[in-house]
């Protein structure tokens, strides 16, 4: 069997505008021709965020199609995306150049940073909120506090205009306040005004998503030609399973014309027909708690991948391909040597980063299975050996890369 397993860098590498980077501009730009009253697009073709733009979205814009305020995608878009908490908070650090990576996993790790702060800031406060005014105490982790703090004071003034606080916060030190009990959780993110506060940062991510969603399926996947094939999936002699980390149609689309491949979306696919509700699409973070406390404290719960792939529902075919290669190996493995090798796995695009660990390990460790590595750099090829060992151990992976037939092959991209 063979299976071909994608992350976004195979997007990328046919050049399609499938970056973070590329759906915030794509954002930013929408929303700014749609609240202006300029009715001439040629106006905004010079400018410098324009231009970044990938030139198949550019044409997009200049098409008198593309500008019809009537368009139903777009007005979704636009409706969900123009005060949207987590897209102004990402655009403010793109600008800070607070984001150190491209990739969506650096995208995912600042959303983590952000849950955390607010889960240190909420104990903080929970804990004060018990306390009178001059027995309060300072925080331990004032770098996680500030963070969590900074966060709040952003966002609160919407959540004031969206009637879910009745005021803004207030984030003079809580030690130092002489607030009294009864009136804290009016001016501090606490245990009494909590529950709504990350409610409504979660339905801003799940709008986060749809805009996404619309992003990939309606304007990128509709207008964005794909002008190359990839040499070294097109020398793959058969991929008979696809497991792909991408929310896009991208190998169905191009390599898959006789519909011969069976398919798995790990992190669900982009379909412009869904709405929010129906949405399938997994956008988060990863369990960061020790096994004390991941049971127990679960504000934020909503915010982590595993319960998004449970609730959406999302792809988990690959369990049952791995039960069908470990049954064909039992049947075979009495007639063949034990260095011969009955399965393929390639990767492609993928980090090999540990937030996908449960899966990678499954598959990289897989016996009877030979592993193929494609890495674009010399310096992705080192992240790629650095990740490995986090996944599987140094030991697992130096007893597995050498010999005339090893386990794990390392190939450059055929450029």
């Amino acid at each position: 069997m063979n299976i071909l397993v994608i992350g976004n860098g195979f997007d990328l590498a046919h050049k399609l505008p499938t970056s973070y980077k590329d759906f915030l501009g794509f954002i930013t730009y929408v929303n700014s021709f749609y609240n202006s009253n300029v009715k001439d697009i040629d106006i905004y073709k010079d400018a410098p965020n324009f231009k970044a733009l990938n030139i198949d979205i550019q044409n997009y814009f200049l098409k008198k199609y593309a500008l019809n305020k009537d368009d139903q995608f777009i007005n979704e878009l636009i409706y969900l995306s123009s005060d949207n908490i987590w897209i102004k908070y990402f655009k403010k650090c793109i600008e800070k150049n607070k984001i150190k990576g491209e990739n969506w996993i650096d995208f995912e790790s600042e959303i983590t940073k952000v849950v955390k702060s607010l889960e240190y800031l909420k104990k903080h406060n929970d804990y004060n909120s018990q306390l009178t005014p001059g027995n309060r105490k300072y925080a331990s982790n004032y770098i996680m506090y500030e963070n969590g703090k900074n966060f709040m004071n952003d966002v609160s003034c919407k959540l004031v205009e969206k009637n879910i606080l009745s005021n803004k916060l207030d984030y003079e030190n809580i030690v130092d306040s002489k607030v009294n009990y009864t009136n804290l959780e009016n001016n501090f993110f606490c245990k009494s005004n909590s529950n709504k506060i990350i409610s409504e940062l979660n339905n801003e991510l799940n709008n986060l998503i749809r805009c996404l969603e619309i992003y990939l399926d309606y304007v990128v996947r509709e207008n964005v030609k794909i002008s190359n094939k990839l040499d070294d999936i097109e020398k793959i002699n058969k991929i008979d399973k696809l497991i792909s980390f991408n929310y896009s149609y991208t190998f169905k689309d191009i390599y898959d014309v006789k519909e011969e491949t069976e398919y798995d979306y790990i992190h669900g696919v982009a379909d412009k027909n869904k709405d929010i509700e129906k949405n399938n699409m997994v956008l988060g973070i990863d369990e960061y708690l020790d096994e004390k406390n991941k049971n127990i404290e679960l504000d934020f719960i909503q915010f982590k991948k595993y319960y998004q792939r449970i609730y959406k529902n999302t792809g988990c075919k690959y369990k049952k391909w791995l039960e069908e290669i470990e049954e064909n190996n039992h049947i075979f493995s009495k007639s063949i040597s034990s260095n011969t090798f009955l399965n393929n796995i390639y990767f492609y695009g993928h980090s090999l980063d540990i937030t996908d660990k449960d899966i990678l390990q499954e598959l990289i460790m897989l016996p009877k299975s030979q592993i193929t590595i494609f890495y674009y750099s010399k310096n992705d090829y080192k992240q790629k050996i650095s990740n490995l060992v986090r996944l599987i151990g140094q030991d697992y992976l130096n007893s597995n890369v050498y010999g005339s037939n090893p386990k794990i092959i390392f190939k450059e991209i055929t450029k």
